[in-house]
């Protein structure tokens, strides 16, 4: 089947064969999709029969006979039952740790350094001496319950081998005693100014950082080279599109990072849309792109247009900022503030003359409480704005962040994947009153305020299906608990769709463009085995995605990646 994108390659090829007359002969025929649900999420039509595809976009929507009447050359794509839904916007991921992550030992689950080091000798059976050993996805939050772990049995396991293994949110790393000696960390070494190196009762680090303490041993890492950064974001990017995912919010962007993307969308192999945010904390890295202004590309494939301000820690790790102590174990909170709000205002200040939007991670209340001060202060100067400026993660928050949120026009973006896999300790942290205002999808709604529904991959499950399910159960994906977390909380299917599809376009102020089935719009979508709306919650995380489109062309089918119509393109000149 020839359509969308390829259709004009197809077009030009033939063009260049006969005189350049091919289009005035033959014009594309479209493609008319029907046969199935199609959930839109389009208020002024939900539903529809059909629509019409033609350059990649939608041109028509509406009952199959109609469309039928109106583009009787139309080629036909039926859905035979499966659902058409508006391609999920993942608003808040790490693309390329996602790739990135598949190089590594994967220690999601495990509870025990026993369990760490017999994971990391089935990934590096024989590893070559002096080579970094990586892993990644032990449970910070569920460590620091328990008690953090030691690197004893590390040491014994690899002495000649240095290893680092990356908590599943990134706010702690685990080393052993060969990494630690490389960066030469001992018991005299201090803290740095954000971050905290754990010690024994000898005073011997025990191998845990917290936070940037990290920075001290991960500089003397070898760095990844360009090319292994691409390779990881591609990877990353084309696991995404096989579940459905057609946009994505790569957050908090680095340098080398942003010159992969360049170079990916340059060269044509981004398989779908990619949305930056770059990392404000880096000043080096804002006041370039203060100086030239975002990038804004008409086509949709790769904008960068957001910072990503990294202002507070992690719930799981004590280190997000609370405005009252820690429920549990406060001695060994270490609230952190990882920038200073004065310079967090002063790039608020700079978004708004540069018109960027302002992105800030917030997961404690205060923190979440000190980011929508700096947002009043600076946005009360700017009545009529259209910024839509964003807190990542409102995880935690007083009373009456909802309603000065609403007010502010400001985006929660949030992760259901977090309140099923905080839920195991999260009361213990913040007591059982304010817990209350906590991971609470539905009172941003209740208040009026905009909502965006991601994953902050890979650091819990992320298939859309499965944000989709816990966003509707808060329940893991064992089924517990029976009843749901504080299911109060919960969003109905359509809420929680409209905020990972419509929600996250509007996030990145693409909702003219993508996040519904539209006319005018780009026919991202994806064709579902089942219905959610008509699905039981509880089989939600189970519904398989058959096939995922960009502007009109397959990416993915089945869960393998299709030929990407950009490399085509290319390949073609």
């Amino acid at each position: 089947m020839i359509h969308g994108r390829m259709w004009k390659m197809w077009l030009l090829a033939v063009g260049m064969a006969t005189g350049g007359c091919a289009e005035r002969i033959l014009e594309d025929p479209g493609l008319l999709v029907f046969g199935g649900p199609i959930v839109t999420m389009d208020e002024a039509q939900p539903e529809a029969e059909a629509f019409f595809i033609q350059d990649g976009k939608i041109k028509a929507i509406g009952s199959k006979a109609d469309l039928e009447t109106k583009f009787p050359d139309a080629q036909r794509h039926d859905l035979q039952g499966r659902t058409a839904i508006p391609g999920i916007v993942d608003s808040h991921v790490h693309v390329h740790e996602l790739g990135h992550d598949r190089r590594k030992a994967d220690l999601t689950g495990i509870t025990t350094v026993a369990g760490i080091v017999e994971r990391l000798k089935a990934f590096y059976p024989a590893p070559e001496p002096g080579k970094w050993l990586t892993g990644q996805g032990w449970d910070e939050g569920v460590w620091a319950s328990q008690g953090y772990p030691d690197r004893a049995e590390l040491d014994l396991a690899f002495p000649d081998n240095p290893v680092h293994l990356e908590s599943l949110h990134g706010f702690a790393g685990f080393y052993n005693g060969k990494a630690l000696s490389l960066a030469g960390i001992d018991r005299s070494t201090p803290d740095p100014e954000v971050g905290k190196i754990l010690s024994r009762a000898d005073g011997e680090p025990t191998g845990v950082m917290e936070t940037l303490a990290q920075n001290l041993v991960n500089r003397h890492i070898p760095a990844p080279t360009l090319e292994d950064i691409e390779d990881n974001i591609v990877v990353g990017l084309e696991t995404m599109a096989s579940a459905g995912v057609t946009s994505v919010h790569e957050a908090g962007m680095r340098p080398d990072r942003v010159q992969a993307f360049k170079n990916l969308a340059a060269a044509g192999r981004l398989p779908i849309r990619v949305y930056g945010m770059l990392d404000g904390n880096d000043e080096t890295l804002m006041n370039e792109w203060f100086a030239t202004g975002p990038l804004i590309d008409p086509a949709g494939l790769f904008t960068v247009r957001s910072i990503k301000v990294f202002y507070d820690g992690s719930l799981g790790s004590r280190t997000a900022l609370l405005a009252a102590p820690y429920a549990d174990k406060p001695e060994a909170a270490n609230m952190t503030e990882r920038i200073t709000p004065e310079a967090v205002a002063s790039l608020g200040e700079q978004a708004v003359q540069h018109g960027f939007q302002m992105s800030v991670h917030a997961i404690g209340d205060e923190g979440n409480n000190r980011t929508l001060g700096i947002y009043e202060k600076i946005l009360k100067n700017h009545p009529g704005l259209d910024h839509r400026w964003r807190v990542e993660h409102a995880q935690v928050v007083l009373p009456d962040y909802y309603a000065r949120a609403a007010t502010l026009g400001v985006i929660s973006s949030m992760q259901s994947s977090h309140a099923v896999g905080d839920s195991k300790w999260a009361e213990d942290r913040l007591g059982p009153d304010r817990i209350r205002y906590a991971y609470a999808w539905r009172r941003v709604l209740e208040a009026g305020g905009r909502l965006a529904i991601n994953s902050d991959l890979p650091g819990e499950p992320w298939e859309p299906m499965q944000t989709l399910y816990f966003a509707v159960t808060r329940k893991s994906l064992d089924g517990v608990p029976a009843n749901g977390w504080y299911p109060d909380q919960a969003l109905r299917v359509e809420e929680a769709l409209r905020a990972m599809t419509l929600g996250g376009a509007y996030a990145a102020f693409q909702d003219s463009a993508i996040g519904s089935l539209a006319t005018g719009k780009w026919a991202d979508f994806a064709e579902l085995e089942r219905n959610p709306a008509v699905t039981e919650a509880d089989g939600l995380k189970d519904i398989r995605v058959i096939r995922v489109w960009v502007a009109g062309t397959v990416v993915a089918e089945n869960g393998k990646i299709r030929v990407r119509p950009q490399t085509q393109q290319k390949e073609k000149r």
